[in-house]
């Protein structure tokens, strides 16, 4: 019977310190806003956990993903923008040689970029498999395109 008791006052003690102390409470609320995909605001409470105790690993580790996280939602943004643009100079009765250059360039920034985002093995899926498809396909409008034929 004592072993229950002194089980049930531990396990009230640390959900009491955990919900009672900001660092880990602004924590779990973070963790919360990064699983629903909201990146920056768990970013901003991470910081702000991290800021308030050192040693808060939980925390620590939200800032870090939410930020990798983030650079992959640029990423799907930026390409999603330069398609819009490829694809408005694509609808144009006549290319120039400059929007040829121009959709070259945005083709090659986005394959490039793809190449370079942080890896995590904590990343979202669906984050690398949006910005996977946005690569695949910049790397097939490029092929299609500018590959030199023999």
């Amino acid at each position: 019977m004592k072993k229950i008791i002194f089980f049930f006052v531990v396990i009230l003690g640390v959900t009491l310190y955990y919900f009672l102390d900001d660092s880990y409470r602004y924590s779990l609320e973070a963790k919360a806003y990064y699983e629903l995909g909201e990146y920056d605001k768990a970013y901003k409470l991470a910081q702000k956990a991290y800021e308030l105790n050192k040693y808060n690993r939980m925390a620590f580790t939200i800032v870090t993903q939410a930020d990798i996280a983030k650079v992959w939602e640029k990423f799907i943004k930026d390409s999603n923008q330069y398609f819009f643009e490829i694809d408005s100079i694509s609808n144009k009765e006549t290319i120039t040689k400059a929007d040829k250059i121009r959709i070259k360039m945005m083709l090659e920034i986005i394959i490039g970029e793809y190449k370079n985002l942080p890896t995590s093995k904590l990343l979202d899926k669906d984050l690398e498999q949006k910005a996977y498809k946005n690569y695949i396909k910049a790397k097939e409008l490029y092929n299609g395109i500018f590959k030199k034929t023999a």
